[in-house]
């Protein structure tokens, strides 16, 4: 087993987005020459795979991998469930501090590696940090567009978009961008009542950040709330219609692009509540 443990200077959840990024693997894992299998988006996410082709095809199956997590505490990038497969398993671990980020890195070879293997490990465990380093950076100075996961009885509210014409019809969580003097929490509950109607309680944040490329790049941050009035009923203001979403049904919601990326921290922060 090989470790590296890195501070970085910036929020966990900021961190975290940019240790799933596809740019970090991309990066850090560039002694194996990384493909994603298929093409994956710009955030991993449960369930993505990717291969880490170290020569030819016979190392091509060894370097396979599956993104177990990808999520506020860290990524997992498990072997897949393959006898054959005799890959490495690569995890980060993170924990946020009033300092900022801990970030650990760990490589467990399977078997007993050789020395250009351990090479390559050992380049992981260097370049994956410097990676992380790099897109937090660029992030860290971008304004922050806030999501809210209202939950209630093991359900969580979705809106449904009427425009622009390319989101028509898609679905995503309710919120905006944060003003300026305004906190985090109050943006989500200012949101919730202009795009509600109703009022909220904050909760917690959960998830990572989202990159958002519109208007030169935001950064969404997702809250869990409940409704102050569990009788109030939230109407589609501005939007074509609202919904009450059990855990099973999130991943059959059609969601914009930006909210998919959240639909398994979803998932967690809503069976989270019901307990």
């Amino acid at each position: 087993m090989l470790v590296r443990t890195v501070s970085i200077d910036a929020p966990v959840r900021t961190v975290a987005a940019a240790a799933r990024h596809t740019r970090t693997v991309l990066t850090g894992f560039a002694a194996f020459r990384p493909a994603p299998v298929p093409p994956v988006g710009e955030l991993l996410v449960p369930g993505d795979g990717l291969e880490l082709c170290s020569g030819g095809a016979r190392d091509s199956a060894r370097g396979s991998f599956a993104v177990r997590r990808a999520d506020e505490r860290g990524v997992l990038l498990a072997r897949p469930h393959d006898a054959r497969c005799r890959s490495a398993e690569f995890e980060v671990a993170l924990t946020g501090s009033a300092a900022g980020t801990s970030m650990t890195v760990t490589a467990r070879p399977a078997g007993d590696p050789g020395g250009a293997e351990l090479a390559r490990l050992e380049e992981v465990l260097d370049g994956y940090p410097v990676a992380v380093r790099e897109i937090t950076a660029e992030w860290c100075g971008r304004p922050v567009v806030v999501a809210a996961a209202i939950v209630d009885e093991g359900r969580l509210l979705a809106q449904q978009r009427r425009r622009p014409a390319r989101h028509a019809g898609g679905w995503e969580l309710p919120g905006g961008r944060v003003e300026a003097g305004e906190t985090e929490a109050a943006a989500v509950v200012r949101e919730c009542r202009e795009e509600l109607a109703v009022d909220v309680r904050v909760l917690r944040g959960f998830g990572t950040d989202v990159p958002v490329a519109a208007d030169g790049g935001m950064l969404l941050r997702a809250y869990l709330a409940s409704l102050r009035d569990r009788s109030a009923a939230p109407r589609p203001v501005e939007h074509r219609a609202v919904r009450w979403v059990g855990v099973a049904r999130l991943p059959e919601l059609e969601w914009l692009e930006t909210d998919r990326l959240l639909v398994d921290s979803m998932r967690s922060a809503l069976e989270g509540a019901a307990r």
